[in-house]
């Protein structure tokens, strides 16, 4: 994919052949849906949390992120609730349920429909809005240029999801996981294994407890993302566990173009 010709060159650089050979690269693994050095890299530290208490967690709400990748202008989350015929039985998405909610993501008239859409002007914007199906603004996303960097989330001022920005980012640089705190609550999306860094918990920490408020689970790759999202939507936010979700999907394709490069071994860990 060639840059964008009528950018400010001063505020959009032209982008190295190096660069450009990565971007080529990316798009390639993007179509093939595997990564398989990204899948094998793993931290030292993993699992060091407390696990969290999955036994209340009883999700309303069942979305699917579709297909994208980091050049993505667009990223659409569509609501499969009523939808799906195969149930949830609790613990971990089985491979089932996720094929299942991947069959009706390929569905052209059911992905047209979506609930919510992040939007960029550019493909290399950092910034992107995101709108309900009717247009309403609902969140504004400003992203870091690597893996580690803090990415915020901002509301409009008469929003009904939060009153005041969201930052989310990792506890530590080389960690996976990410944190951020609403209305004196601390939430985290984690990797839920060294092995597992398709699939994703979303803990909410109330006192000195942890419990399980999200899960999303797609297929291995992290050139292309797209999976599909569950939430307890009377434990947590719809529109900020979406939003958040494609937050570290976004994590997860910049770790594959940190990768790509020579030398090419950072963008955090595998917790």
């Amino acid at each position: 994919m060639a840059p964008h010709k009528s950018h400010d060159p001063e505020k959009y650089p032209p982008i190295s052949q190096q660069d450009e050979e990565m971007i080529k690269q990316g798009i390639e693994k993007a179509e093939t849906g595997l990564d398989v050095k990204d899948a094998s890299s793993v931290s030292s530290n993993e699992g060091d949390e407390k696990p969290a208490d999955d036994s209340t967690f009883q999700p309303n709400r069942i979305f699917y992120i579709l297909r994208h990748n980091l050049f993505s202008k667009e990223i659409s989350i569509i609501d499969i609730t009523s939808l799906l015929s195969v149930p949830y039985t609790g613990r971990e998405i089985t491979d089932e349920f996720r094929d299942a909610a991947r069959a009706l993501s390929e569905d052209k008239t059911i992905a047209a429909n979506y609930i919510y859409r992040f939007k960029a002007k550019h493909w290399y914007s950092s910034e992107s809005t995101m709108t309900d199906s009717t247009g309403a603004h609902l969140v504004d996303w400003k992203h870091g240029a690597f893996s580690s960097s803090s990415a915020t989330l901002t509301f409009p001022a008469s929003s009904a999801h939060s009153s005041h920005s969201i930052v989310m980012k990792p506890p530590k640089w080389y960690k996976r996981t990410n944190e951020w705190v609403r209305d004196s609550i601390t939430y985290a999306w984690r990797c839920d294994s060294k092995r597992k860094a398709n699939r994703m918990t979303l803990v909410k920490t109330v006192g000195a407890r942890q419990q399980v408020v999200g899960r999303y689970v797609q297929r291995w790759g992290s050139w292309i993302t797209g999976g599909v999202l569950l939430v307890d939507g009377r434990e947590e936010d719809e529109v900020i566990a979406c939003a958040t979700t494609c937050v570290m999907l976004r994590r997860m394709q910049q770790r594959a173009a940190e990768r790509s490069r020579p030398g090419g071994g950072g963008g955090g860990g595998g917790e």
